[in-house]
C-alpha cells in the first residue's frame, strides 16, 4: 500500500478509512507492506521512490491510495499497479465561488492519464468513474467498521464531550476554512434553522479529531450538514448513518444514491432557505435515521468491501 501518512493520536489526520481498509484486507489473510509518502514536499516523492524500490520486490502487486500515490508507483514497472483515487484527484476542489480552481483541474488531467498506465482502478462513486470513461474503473466506496461506528446513547455521548446542556447541535464534516466544503453555505442554512426554532443551533466542527472519538460526535449530535462543492463518497456521511444519524445534505457525490430511502434524512437544492427549514423539521421531529440497517443491506461494511477490493487484486495478478 502507499499512501499518504495514516493517523496517528498527535496528528488525526483524514486517512482514517484507508487505515481501515488496510486492517480489513490484512484480515482476509492478505499481507500488506505500507508505504506512507511523508517528509519535505520537495524530497519526498524522490524518497518514497527510493523506499518503493526497495521493498515492492517482496510484492504481488502495488495498490496506491489518490493520484500522487498512483504517479510514485506507476514509476516503478516491475509490478502492476492498482490505484484508488479519492475524490478531489479526479473531481478537483471548488473556491469560494464553487468554482474548479485552475490547480485542480490540471490535476485532474494528470490522473486521468495515469489511470491509462495502470492494471486497474477504483473510485468511489459513478460520477467518477465518468471522468475517467473510456477508462473502466470499480466502483467501491470505503467501508466502515460497524464495530467502531455503533449508535451510543445520546445523552451518554454528550456527557463525554462536557455538553451538559439540551443545546440542539449540527455536525459538519470538515474544516471550515477549506472553500470546497461549502461552510458559509452551511453556516447560514444554520442561521435559518435558528431563527425557525427560536433558539440557536450550534455547529460542530468534526475537524482534527481523533478517530475513536468520531462515533461519539456522531451520537451526540443531532444531525449532520453536507454542503461541499464536490466529494466522492464522503465518508463522514456513511459513519453518520452507521450511528443512526440524520444527514441533510446537497446533491454532492453519491450522497443521494447513500440517502435514498434512509429516513429522518434529505438531499436539498444549494439553498440556505430550503436546507434550513429541512434542518429545523429535522430537529423538531428529534428522529434518529435508519442509516445503519441501509449501511448493512447495501453491503458497505469493511468486510463486504475488503472482499471487493481483493477481486479486483486477483482480476489483476490473474491477468
Amino acid at each position: 500500500m502507499v499512501t499518504a501518512p495514516l493517523p496517528t493520536p498527535l496528528r488525526p489526520g483524514t486517512w482514517a478509512a484507508v487505515a481501515r481498509q488496510i486492517d480489513s484486507i490484512r484480515s482476509l489473510g492478505i499481507e500488506v507492506d505500507v508505504l506512507e509518502i511523508e517528509g519535505l514536499r520537495g524530497i519526498k516523492y524522490l524518497q518514497a521512490l527510493r523506499r518503493l524500490s526497495e521493498r515492492s520486490s517482496r510484492a504481488n502487486l502495488i495498490h496506491a491510495h489518490y493520484g500522487y500515490c498512483g504517479w510514485v508507483s506507476r514509476l516503478q514497472r516491475r509490478k502492476p499497479v492498482v490505484v484508488s483515487f479519492m475524490g478531489s484527484d479526479l473531481l478537483g476542489v471548488a473556491d469560494t465561488t464553487g468554482r474548479i480552481t485552475a490547480s485542480s483541474r490540471v490535476v485532474v488531467e494528470i490522473d486521468r492519464r495515469l489511470a491509462r498506465l495502470v492494471d486497474a482502478v477504483i473510485v468511489k462513486s459513478r460520477e467518477m468513474a465518468h471522468v475517467l470513461r473510456p477508462v473502466v474503473a470499480h466502483v467501491i466506496p470505503n467501508g466502515v467498521d460497524l464495530d467502531a461506528f455503533q449508535p451510543l446513547d445520546r445523552s451518554a455521548a454528550r456527557d463525554r464531550l462536557g455538553w451538559h446542556d439540551r443545546k440542539p447541535r449540527v455536525l459538519f464534516p470538515g474544516n471550515p476554512a477549506l472553500p470546497n466544503k461549502g461552510f458559509p453555505l452551511a453556516r447560514a442554512a444554520v442561521d435559518v434553522a435558528s431563527s425557525a426554532l427560536g433558539e440557536a443551533v450550534e455547529i460542530v466542527l468534526l475537524s482534527d479529531i481523533a478517530p475513536h472519538q468520531v462515533p461519539v460526535y456522531l451520537s451526540a449530535c443531532d444531525a449532520m450538514l453536507v454542503a461541499s462543492y464536490t466529494e466522492g463518497s464522503p465518508n463522514a456521511v456513511t459513519e453518520a448513518m452507521a450511528c443512526n444519524l440524520p444527514v441533510i445534505a446537497v446533491p454532492v457525490g453519491d450522497v443521494p444514491e447513500l440517502l435514498s430511502g434512509v429516513e429522518s434524512s434529505a438531499v436539498c437544492p444549494r439553498d440556505p432557505q430550503v436546507l434550513g427549514s429541512e434542518l429545523a423539521r429535522l430537529l423538531t421531529s428529534s428522529g434518529r435515521s435508519n442509516g445503519r440497517e441501509t449501511i448493512e443491506t447495501r453491503g458497505l461494511d469493511l468486510a463486504n468491501v475488503a472482499h471487493r477490493v481483493a477481486a479486483v487484486y486477483r482480476d489483476v495478478l490473474q491477468r
